[in-house]
């Protein structure tokens, strides 16, 4: 097995989606990359393999020295299933509401999300903030804070503190394995949750949706602060230019259904798409024609 130093963390096949028309089919796909960073100048036309990807971000050092790929060759696994059953995703009209079909999506879009370096920011941003209020926790007698669970984006975790003196001297490498051990340990809970929610695709008979290195979209109508497992929180992924995947909690409505996108809503949810992003957009489109769009919703939006 070809065992990849530069990782992905938005699939290399899912990204071939997003490439440009006349180099989607072929050996060398290229994509559009535009930063909401000004600072990273204008649009550019780069090989999808130079985008969302970075070295050994999945493989951390086990306790001998040596790389662990157990979690890599899982990814990739994912991946492989996945990408046989992407075309009918990506341009046709398969029953989201198959069981098997339904399993295998909840569990990429939920490994989507958890594999993003965000993440794996979060994790080394939550070791720190812990570590610097653990003066203000109460304490037990042998200097272990005296908390039982933490609540993170709406959701209660167990926070064990037996191996809080190891914890508070983490490494890089203690990260990057904590890192890659949520990806494994959490990905089957939000999946799950995925599951129960109410599925439907828009589409689009001409490519439309663009998507970004961080394509999983959690979005609430009235809560600041939510999670996968929050009432009415609505979760979007492109699944192609022209389809987007939606799943939300109106089970009053029909599921499993596919509606047309109504051209006013084009800017709209291409501006969710790269709002959320956590540096740029992705599209095979010229990125003038997706901004033209994004600022007509918006000037639109504004005046409702």
């Amino acid at each position: 097995m070809n065992l990849p130093k530069h990782q992905h963390w938005v699939s290399y096949f899912y990204l071939r989606y997003f490439a440009t028309p006349e180099t989607r089919d072929k050996k060398d796909p290229q994509a559009w990359i535009f930063s909401k960073h000004e600072m990273d100048g204008n649009e550019t036309l780069t090989n999808i393999r130079n985008i969302c990807g970075k070295r050994y971000l999945y493989t951390p050092f086990d306790n001998n020295g040596t790389r662990d790929w157990k979690i890599e060759k899982k990814l990739d696994g994912l991946e492989t299933t996945m990408g046989l059953i992407w075309p009918d995703l990506a341009h046709g009209f398969v029953d989201i509401g198959g069981s098997t079909l339904r399993k295998g999506l909840a569990l990429f879009v939920a490994v989507m999300h958890l594999r993003n370096p965000e993440m794996r920011s979060f994790v080394e941003h939550l070791h720190d903030r812990l570590v610097a209020s653990d003066k203000k926790m109460p304490v037990r007698p042998d200097g272990k804070p005296d908390i039982s669970s933490i609540e993170i984006d709406g959701t209660t975790y167990t926070f064990d503190t037996s191996d809080w003196h190891d914890y508070r001297a983490w490494s890089k490498n203690d990260h990057d394995r904590f890192f890659v051990h949520a990806i494994e340990s959490e990905a089957v809970r939000i999946a799950e949750l995925l599951m129960q929610k109410r599925w439907s695709i828009v589409i689009s008979e001409t490519d439309v949706f663009i998507t970004s290195d961080k394509p999983v979209l959690l979005g609430h109508e009235s809560k600041e602060i939510f999670g996968f497992g929050t009432k009415g929180t609505i979760v979007t992924f492109p699944l192609s230019p022209k389809r987007l995947l939606v799943m939300d909690d109106m089970h009053e409505e029909p599921a499993n259904q596919y509606y047309p996108l109504k051209k006013a809503n084009e800017g709209g949810f291409n501006h969710g798409i790269w709002s959320n992003g956590s540096r740029f957009m992705i599209t095979g489109r010229p990125v003038h024609e997706v901004l033209h769009e994004i600022l007509f919703w918006a000037d639109r939006h504004s005046e409702t």
